[in-house]
This record gives structure tokens, C-alpha cells and sequence, in this order.
């Protein structure tokens, strides 16, 4: 449970993400989503910022999705934000492989997913660590 929740999280930020892009750097007029070629051009078209938002969407998806996951977490929290970020990330590879994405972008995506995913993993652990130790003063 603790895992959907974060992916459910993640997938709202990522689309989140990805649908401000498109408002910014819409598709050509006429352009098939289902032409593969189309597509390549279109990326290959983007400039550094549409990337960088993507970017954006990539490591807050992560980032909130871990946290999510480990807040629900019973056990393991930190296990669970890392499933949530290696999920995103096998996600994001698939979307790099099929539409060509520069290097800079490749780079920067694995390291956003896996450092979102374990960065919203510690914030979520801390947070509860923090929770236990009151209920222990009260």
C-alpha cells in the first residue's frame, strides 16, 4: 500500500509537471503523439528549460512519492521511498530510450529520481522518528 501510494503521488507530479511543459512548448500543429519520428523531432526541438522543467517534475515526483511511501510505511520506510524512486526511474529510462533525451538530461534524471526517492525517504523517517519521540514525553 505504502508503495502505490507513492507512485500514485509521483505519476500526479510527473504529469503535473509535464502538462505545464506542454502549455509552454506545445506540439506542432498536427502532430501524431503515435508517430515515433514525430516525437524524436519534437524532443530533439525542446530547449534546455522545457528539459529542465521535465527535470523538475522527475525529482519532486520522486521527492514527494518517497516521502509518501515512507510516511505509509509500517515497516521499512526508507525501503519503501527507494522502491518508489527505482519504479520512477525505470519509468524515465524507458522514456529516454524511446525518445532520444541529451546527455546532460540522462545524467540529471538518474540522479534526481534516486536522490528525490532517498531524500523524500529520510525526510518522511525523520519526520516519524520525530512523532515517536514526543509520544514517548507524553
Amino acid at each position: 500500500m505504502a508503495v502505490l501510494s507513492g507512485l500514485i503521488i509521483a505519476a500526479l507530479v510527473v504529469t503535473g509537471a509535464e502538462s505545464v511543459n506542454s502549455l509552454i512548448y506545445p506540439l506542432p500543429a498536427g502532430t501524431d503523439v503515435s508517430d515515433t519520428n514525430a516525437m524524436k523531432q519534437f524532443v530533439a526541438s525542446l530547449p534546455a528549460s522545457g528539459f529542465l522543467l521535465i527535470l523538475f517534475g522527475w525529482g519532486a515526483g520522486a521527492l514527494l512519492g518517497g516521502w509518501v511511501a515512507a510516511r505509509v510505511a509500517r515497516r521499512s520506510p526508507m525501503m519503501q521511498a527507494m522502491i518508489v524512486a527505482v519504479v520512477l526511474l525505470c519509468g524515465g529510462v524507458t522514456n529516454m530510450i524511446m525518445l532520444p533525451h541529451p546527455i546532460w538530461v540522462w545524467t540529471a534524471g538518474i540522479a534526481l529520481f534516486l536522490l528525490g526517492g532517498c531524500a523524500g525517504g529520510r525526510l518522511a523517517s525523520r519526520g516519524l522518528r520525530m512523532v515517536e519521540k514526543e509520544s514517548q514525553f507524553a
